[in-house]
């Protein structure tokens, strides 16, 4: 295995990026770790969908790319990663040493159960319903809606096509779920689905896109605003379709 300064900065930023890290805190990290790796320079481009790192090294300067085709929001594996970035730039971690801490932290199980999750998505979902004004049904409901997504969102793909129909589901899901409430108990259906689905709306993503637009990154803000406008339309259309079955069907 390449055990270079470019190999561990290149597998540092990806795991922070698939972790869930902003791009710019993405290239900070890096810059600093490369530092302590006592790289001559470090440049580092960062976008939601890959990133290309050189170093200026003894023998010139070496760039290396790397693809992500996955991201997630771990905040206990990023305040792992962001650790091991400062301790690399304080010297305390060798490039061999940081691939191996990365790959052990890839490794290591998440340290929730499904039973938490779906315990924490239900409340989460819940709680939204209550907000927007839920009765004690359509809370229910939406925390039903919520335990389903939970279920899919922890068997993600990496796959435009696969996340995309995933999402889809989802929010039929969620809609079945809605359109189910207005039928049976005359509740309000459009509560019950936008409840359901906050744990999949893009929040966090747009709140980077907008911290990337402020700073003049717009490749940044494009790719992850188009990725957050994907996710909504996925998550709008297949509650979309729930909703008219129901209607067809005089379900509501």
């Amino acid at each position: 295995m390449n055990e270079s300064p470019l190999a561990a900065l290149l597998a540092l930023a990806a795991a922070l990026l698939e972790a869930g890290a902003e791009p710019y805190r993405v290239e900070e990290a890096v810059e600093r770790a490369g530092s302590g790796f006592h790289c001559g320079a470090v440049d580092v481009f960062v976008t939601p969908p890959g990133l290309f790192v050189t170093v200026e090294g003894p023998g010139g300067h070496e760039t290396g790319v790397r693809r992500v085709r996955s991201r997630s929001t771990d905040l206990g594996r990023l305040a792992s990663l962001n650790s091991l970035a400062r301790a690399a730039e304080h010297g305390d971690v060798t490039p061999p040493e940081c691939l191996q801490a990365i790959a052990g932290l890839k490794a290591q199980d998440s340290p929730y159960g499904l039973g938490t999750d779906l315990l924490a998505g239900a409340v989460a979902c819940s709680a939204y319903a209550w907000f927007i004004g839920a009765t004690h049904i359509e809370a229910v409901l939406a925390a039903l809606g919520g335990m389903f997504t939970v279920v899919m969102r922890r068997h993600p793909t990496g796959r435009f096509a696969g996340r995309f129909f995933s999402l889809a589901v989802s929010g039929f899901a969620v809609g079945l779920v809605g359109i189910a409430g207005a039928a049976l108990w005359r509740q309000n259906a459009g509560v019950i689905v936008a409840g359901g689905l906050i744990v999949l709306v893009p929040g966090l993503a747009l709140t980077g896109v907008l911290r990337d637009l402020l700073a003049g990154d717009f490749l940044s803000a494009a790719a992850g605003g188009l990725e957050a406008l994907t996710i909504a339309g996925a998550l709008a259309a297949g509650a979309a379709v729930a909703v008219a079955a129901g209607i067809a069907l005089g379900w509501t």
